[in-house]
């Protein structure tokens, strides 16, 4: 090859491309390994039929594309007492695209101090429905799941409508805790959030609770508003 007759401008071209070429592999292996993290959290106040209400919700996540530790807290107030609380730490890992496995562990604060192992999936289902699925084997052995379907509705980029239902399962019934096999627990409605940013969202929510009991099941109404914080 005669380098004689190539212009130096082209030499240079060559050079930076050779150059690029050379750094695109490291490039995509930093990126694979590049640490995000995104916390949301969701606090809101109401009525549920006669009682005053409270909730707060908080998840996140932190790690690569690939690996991440996620965490969810949750918990309600029913006439300024603690109803429900529980915390869990999870691996996370992706496994396909939009879904990841998590496995980890739960503790519940409330109603009982117990702890529970967690194995369970994350993700989008066609037509973009957020599902989460999990079971749970607590420390006496016995087997529950939950799962959640959520999908938002767009009616403008800033208003938007999320249907969910998440319904709580028992694999046995338990005399001594007052639970029958099957579905012990239901929550089902619409939260309608305007984001002021994608940050910074208010919220009402309306929605249905049923709860299973030794006899009958029994169901609440629940109107709330609140806040969703997305940092």
């Amino acid at each position: 090859m005669n380098t004689k007759n190539i212009h130096p401008g082209r030499l240079l071209c060559l050079a930076l491309a050779s150059t690029l070429a050379g750094l695109a592999g490291p490039a995509r292996a930093m990126e694979d390994d590049a640490i995000f993290q995104t916390t949301r959290i969701e606090v809101d106040a109401g009525r549920s039929d006669s009682k005053s209400i409270a909730a707060w919700r908080a998840d996140g996540w932190i790690g690569t594309d690939y690996n991440r530790f996620a965490w969810r807290v949750e918990g309600t107030r029913s006439d300024g007492r603690l109803e429900d609380a529980e915390v869990q730490g999870l691996y996370s890992r992706y496994v396909a695209p939009f879904w990841d496995l998590q496995l980890g562990l739960r503790r519940e604060l409330k109603p009982a101090a117990r702890n529970y192992a967690v194995i369970g999936a994350r993700g989008l289902a066609p037509y973009a429905f957020d599902v989460d699925v999990a079971a749970f084997v607590r420390s006496d052995g016995r087997l529950f799941a939950r799962t959640r379907v959520e999908y938002d509705l767009l009616f403008t980029n800033r208003l938007i409508a999320k249907p969910f239902i998440g319904i709580d399962w028992a694999a046995r019934s338990i005399p001594s805790d007052s639970i029958k096999a099957g579905a012990t627990s239901s929550e089902w409605g619409v939260n309608l959030r305007y984001e002021i940013t994608r940050a910074v969202a208010p919220y009402v929510e309306i929605g249905r609770h049923w709860q299973r009991g030794p006899d009958a099941g029994a169901g609440l109404n629940s109107v709330r508003g609140g806040l969703r914080l997305v940092l």
